[in-house]
């Protein structure tokens, strides 16, 4: 099992890693649209948050060696599903024509007053 910490995101704030290895599985921890040098939430809406939130996936899969390609499942989080459609945009965009398997379900709070949470299950062949 390898750990590992992306050096341009933002620090984790408890005893856990950005992404752990297993054989050729990788499983990140919850992303959430913290800003990579301050650690403050970035934006108030869906569609801010949702951004930040996978610009931030996005340095954890490069510090792995991991592409957008290599995720096979995503787990979302929402604090309200009336934030569906903004989610659903930013995501569309991000992640162009590849679809992984996806959950995505309303969870009642997200620490920091976050508006959204996702992690995800990738597999480098």
């Amino acid at each position: 099992m390898e750990f590992i910490n992306s050096p341009e995101s933002a620090e984790v704030v408890g005893p856990y890693s950005h992404c752990v290895k297993a054989g050729n599985t990788y499983y990140t921890c919850g992303q959430v649209p913290f800003h990579p040098v301050t650690g403050e939430v970035v934006g108030l809406t869906i569609k801010e948050q949702a951004f930040q939130t996978l610009i931030n996936l996005k340095m954890v899969l490069d510090a792995a060696g991991l592409a957008i390609s290599d995720i096979v499942k995503v787990n979302v989080f929402l604090t309200s599903m009336d934030d569906f459609d903004g989610f659903n945009e930013i995501y569309a965009d991000f992640m162009g024509n590849h679809r992984p398997a996806r959950m995505c379900l309303a969870a009642g709070e997200i620490a920091h007053g976050c508006l959204l949470e996702l992690d995800v299950i990738a597999c480098k062949e």
